[in-house]
């Protein structure tokens, strides 16, 4: 399926869509929102779910771009592995205090980038353990959190929320599916059969920019994952978004190529 006819079948949906949110029925849907916006002259006032989702890992990637950026590995002693020197260089001291904007968008929203999996492997705690950890573990003042105390524990979760690729992928279809049963049952009509992997190519060559002006651009492999082309620091890196993997397709449907 080429680009164009993909936006012919999608069109019906996105104009009911925006229908709906320029009327401002009560139905949520931000993610079909958003895509649906995406191929209009409708801009949001405020960023999507994606648009969030994606800014995060770019955030996490600056923040392993600015610590690679500040290794000199000469100063590395023989008898220490590459590991341990990379733990030698990490700057805890960060975590003491953090300003407001940072901590809801990494720490707070961010959690949600993770899955139970993920905390329970790397951290031995589940995921609303480990928020009701971080809400006890600091105090707002100020427009800053800071940190009551510290601990090993708490240190290694603010770590992993900052830095961690492991990652669940950008929108999956089971928020599809879901979103797509709340419009259902306010217009009436039946949800759409395959829709996901369709959702998924329409960003293919999309770009995001963030706030510190520079720009994300998002493609489908001819493999079918969603990857995007980031550059903290100036600097390109590549991450798949959606694992072909996590896409099923119905039969007759074309992968993304």
């Amino acid at each position: 399926m080429n680009r164009p006819e993909l936006i012919q079948r999608l069109k019906p949906l996105f104009d009911e869509v925006l229908s709906l949110k320029k009327k401002d029925t009560p139905v949520s849907i931000p993610i079909l929102f958003e895509l649906a916006a995406l191929g209009s002259n409708e801009r949001p006032e405020k960023p999507g779910p994606l648009k969030k989702r994606i800014h995060r890992r770019y955030l996490r990637l600056c923040r392993l771009q600015e610590e690679l950026g500040q290794l000199d590995l000469k100063k590395a002693k023989t008898n220490v592995s590459f590991e341990d020197y990379m733990f030698s260089r990490i700057d805890f001291s960060r975590y003491r205090e953090i300003d407001e904007k940072n901590y809801a968008t990494l720490f707070f929203d961010g959690i949600e980038d993770f899955d139970e999996a993920f905390y329970k492997k790397n951290l031995g705690i589940g995921k609303e353990e480990l928020q009701a950890l971080i809400e006890k573990s600091y105090k707002k003042t100020n427009g800053t959190y800071a940190l009551k105390w510290e601990n090993p524990l708490i240190l290694s979760v603010m770590r992993s929320l900052e830095i961690s690729l492991d990652d669940i992928p950008l929108f999956s279809a089971e928020e599809i599916e879901e979103e797509q049963k709340r419009l259902g049952s306010f217009t009436g009509k039946p949800p759409l059969e395959a829709l996901y992997p369709l959702l998924v190519k329409r960003l293919d060559n999309i770009s995001v920019a963030h706030e510190d002006g520079m720009i994300t651009k998002l493609f489908v492999s001819s493999a079918g994952e969603l990857s995007g082309i980031f550059q903290p620091g100036g600097k390109p890196w590549t991450r798949i978004l959606i694992p072909a993997a996590s896409i099923s397709y119905s039969p007759g449907l074309e992968s993304p190529n």
